[in-house]
């Protein structure tokens, strides 16, 4: 997908200058393709796996400008992205996100991918604050990181961890429709199944880890742990009943949303059971 992202990227329709950076650790050729076909971009290689804040921690020094921007490699950003975030940063707001729309219109499980991870971030809301927005369309000026510290390392959830801590500073994200990226999601429901378990263990990881959870309290998340599947449902539920972007989707792909968020509680029952941090995988 990485080339997808990066001919977005390319075609951005501004006249300002701006810098393309890839944080690549992959096995899969990624970095060949960049420096084939994006002789441009600038890349950094890393022959170890690492975490995405890591990743994104030895970008943001990289950078050279006052803003920085952060994309994921199987998003796609709309042709004015930079141009809507430069003028979102008119702003006083130290870290500003964006739309994360579907990029897919028929695959059922690619719907129920979708509607588990990014409905609080779907096309068609109004401008916001939020406590927190995916880094698939995220931005801020670069002096937060020297204020407020990196993204932590050797985990995953560490965009979160970050955004709350902000939040422990007094500073709430702004969540602007017009700067939109649209996402790739899985297709395939076994892989899909594995991602939501994936996503929901490092969730509950994180969780433990930001915020201090007691022994007590880890058990406590543990045996309550079959009212999260029914508490995020509800959510997803709520948002696509007031946001109806996209609800007919919502209604078709239902079913497997609900098994996505079976999956996903299951995960975090295996954090708050085994909360153990940063060894199980890593995706660069």
């Amino acid at each position: 997908t990485i080339g997808g992202c990066l001919e977005s990227l390319r075609n951005q329709r501004t006249d300002n200058a701006y810098e393309v950076i890839v944080a690549d650790s992959s096995d899969d050729g990624t970095a060949d393709i960049v420096a084939e076909r994006f002789p441009e971009v600038r890349l950094l290689r890393f022959h170890e796996r690492k975490f995405p804040g890591d990743a994104r921690n030895a970008a943001i020094e990289a950078a050279r400008a006052g803003i920085v921007a952060s994309i994921d490699a199987d998003c796609m950003a709309g042709d004015d992205w930079i141009e809507e975030i430069l003028k979102a940063h008119a702003d006083p707001s130290v870290a500003i996100g964006g739309a994360i729309g579907n990029a897919e219109s028929r695959n059922v499980v690619c719907w129920a991918a979708y509607l588990c991870e990014f409905t609080e971030w779907m096309p068609g809301a109004p401008k916001k604050w939020m406590a927190n927005i995916a880094t698939a369309n995220m931005s801020y000026k670069k002096r937060v990181f020297q204020e407020y510290g990196r993204y932590i390392e050797g985990t995953y959830g560490s965009d979160t961890d970050f955004h709350w801590r902000l939040g422990r500073h007094g500073h709430r994200l702004l969540w602007v429709p017009s700067i939109a990226v649209q996402h790739r999601s899985i297709g395939e429901f076994g892989k899909f199944l594995r991602h939501e378990f994936h996503h929901g263990m490092d969730c509950g990881r994180m969780r433990i880890r930001s915020q201090n959870f007691s022994r007590a309290r880890r058990w406590f998340y543990a045996v309550c742990f079959p009212l999260i599947a029914v508490k995020l449902f509800a959510v997803v539920t709520a948002r696509n009943l007031g946001n109806r972007t996209y609800l007919g989707e919502f209604l078709r792909a239902s079913p497997l949303v609900v098994l996505g968020l079976v999956s996903w509680s299951i995960g975090e029952l295996a954090a708050y059971v085994r909360p153990r941090y940063g060894t199980d995988r890593a995706q660069g």
